[in-house]
């Protein structure tokens, strides 16, 4: 019986662990996406800006159901799903809107959706991370 119990905690460990893994890789992507697009602003340089958008996008699919969310969020903050969701979308958004700027070379404007998006991750951050 023991063995049992011992088997089922560490495959519950493992699965906590993989699922913070798996935020922890989808953080890093929009992390590393976000500072491509802020690099190439300052930089001049729209390639960084579309290859950071791609990353961000890439990373943000992992908030696109409110139950893959709830699996990742902490226990005492499940029941705020639906702001990590909105800002899934509001970043979803904002990179549509930041690519179709680029595209008219609105570089203000794909500037402010950038900054949107920050707004967007620091607002979600500072609820589910209790800053």
């Amino acid at each position: 019986m023991k063995f049992i119990n011992v088997l089922t905690a560490a495959v519950l460990t493992v699965s906590v662990a993989s699922a913070q893994d798996v935020m922890q890789k989808s953080m890093a992507i929009m992390e590393e996406g976000m500072t491509q697009i802020q690099k190439g602003f300052l930089n001049n340089n729209i390639d960084l800006i579309t290859s950071g958008a791609k990353l961000v996008h890439d990373g943000n699919k992992l908030f696109s159901d409110v139950k893959v969310i709830s699996q990742y969020l902490p226990e005492n903050k499940k029941h705020m799903v639906n702001v990590a969701e909105n800002a899934a979308k509001r970043i979803e958004l904002d990179v549509n809107v930041l690519e179709l700027n680029l595209e008219e070379k609105a570089y203000i404007n794909a500037a402010n959706a950038y900054s949107d998006m920050l707004n967007a991750c620091a607002r979600c951050h500072s609820i589910v991370r209790s800053w």
